[in-house]
């Protein structure tokens, strides 16, 4: 018998350790071609948002709720989809070869939002409600279709990772994950975000090719492993007149009606929301202060070369120590990151150590939480989990976004409000993962007695 020298394993998936080292390659690869595509993305537009006076609800609703909005519909629905999809490239690759080019063009289209505007501006003549006004208009139907694509390209990526990448490495993983990230980040701020004031259309032109060829290379060079038969829901099933109907109760009835998962979306919701108010207004918080761009892209880029000097640390303490701790003691961090930020900024010096400290220890939040959801919930239906919680997490995103704009608008948009309310989230975030503790625990002893 010949001897098996695949050192992982997941799934009908066998790696000797340099078959796993290229797939980690070619993951991490097309990590950094969305990574650009993102952390460009919202520089960008809110560059554009500022320049054609766009008012603080308006950002909130339009950079986080409508974002929101779209992950609780069409990520539940694509994710249940990609659960039971069954062919010959596997379940998620088919999806994300189709995405891809949406995905780029989009990109390429809010590039050229200004140019649109002034062509319909100028189309409308006296009935035009102003040029700004129909940028605007144009900035908002690309900016649906690019959120749109774009949350459903993490949702897939995630769920690929959770089907090829073996447990035992994620946490290494995702600390590769996050240092690809963040040096896309650098790359975009010390050389791109200067540029994006007068040349935003070319910027996104380059970045929407490079995303397109790059995820697109990625796709072909992965291969999935062979999936069981597709779940069966009743006479529901995907593809029958009552799919929909049948969609739902599977939701509920594997979701939400189980405390313990219940307990699971709500932790989980209230960290990642914790780092969106300042995230959100930060550029902002910046200009109010009189923060200079080209400073504020070198402070950036100066917190993520700490956060890569951090991530290995923190994926060998996600692996030693699980996610779980991993998160909660970060949750507890930015706590009093957050309180003290807000009591302490009132110039430039102080924004820029609570700035740097804020996306430092966020960037530890990211890395240690990002396989948490994978050990929570179910491998075979992964997607139709993390759904769930996207549904839960995108209402109260909404909810917080139409709380936060109104706010800093009617408070003469004062930006620490962002880090109170920041504080206030980390804070209820541990209160729900202590919960989840107990409940984690007296489910083990459920188990165990049965």
């Amino acid at each position: 018998m010949l001897e098996d020298k695949s050192a992982y394993a997941v799934g009908t998936l066998r790696y000797t350790a340099a078959g796993l080292g290229i797939v980690l390659f070619w993951l991490l690869f097309g990590e950094f071609a969305i990574a650009l595509r993102d952390r460009s993305a919202i520089p960008g537009v809110m560059e554009l948002l500022r320049q054609h006076h766009a008012s603080d609800t308006m950002i909130a609703v339009l950079v986080s709720a409508l974002p929101a909005l779209l992950g609780s519909v069409l990520v539940p629905i694509v994710g249940f989809r990609s659960d039971r999809f069954r062919s010959r490239w596997g379940r998620r690759l088919p999806f994300l070869v189709g995405i891809t080019p949406v995905a780029a063009l989009v990109l390429v289209a809010l590039g050229n939002c200004t140019a649109f505007g002034r062509a319909t501006d100028r189309l409308l003549g006296v009935l035009s409600p102003g040029a700004d006004a129909c940028v605007l208009a144009w900035f908002c139907v690309f900016w649906t279709v690019f959120e749109g694509v774009a949350l459903v390209t993490l949702a897939l990526y995630a769920g690929l990772v959770n089907d090829i990448v073996p447990r035992s490495v994620l946490g290494r993983f995702y600390a590769g994950f996050r240092i690809v990230s963040l040096v896309a980040g650098i790359l975009f701020n010390l050389w791109l975000f200067r540029l994006t004031e007068h040349h935003l259309r070319e910027v996104f032109l380059g970045i929407g090719l490079f995303f397109g060829a790059a995820c697109m290379l990625m796709c072909v060079r992965l291969k999935e492993g062979e999936y069981g038969p597709p779940a069966v829901d009743g006479p529901g099933a995907p593809g029958s007149p009552n799919s929909w109907r049948a969609m739902g109760r599977a939701y509920w009835r594997e979701c939400l009606s189980d405390r313990y998962f219940l307990l699971v979306f709500l932790a989980l919701t209230a960290s990642e929301l914790t780092f969106m108010p300042f995230n959100t207004f930060s550029q902002l918080y910046a200009d109010s202060l009189g923060m200079d761009k080209a400073v504020l892209g070198k402070l950036l880029a100066t917190s993520y070369a700490l956060s890569i000097g951090l991530s290995s640390v923190i994926g060998w303490m996600v692996d030693r120590y699980s996610a779980a701790n991993v998160t909660v003691w970060t949750m507890g961090l930015y706590l009093c990151v957050a309180c003290g930020g807000f009591l302490a900024v009132h110039d430039l010096p102080s924004f820029a150590v609570v700035y740097v400290l804020h996306v430092v220890v966020a960037g530890t939040y990211y890395t240690a939480a990002a396989s948490l959801p994978m050990a929570l919930f179910p491998r075979a239906r992964f997607l139709q989990f993390d759904g769930a919680k996207r549904f839960l997490f995108s209402t109260s995103n909404i909810a917080l976004s139409f709380l936060l704009g109104p706010m800093l608008d009617s408070t003469g948009h004062d930006y620490g409000l962002t880090l109170l309310s920041g504080a206030l989230l980390a804070g209820a975030s541990l209160v729900m993962f202590r919960r989840l503790s107990r409940a984690a625990r007296g489910r083990v002893g459920a188990a165990s007695s049965a």
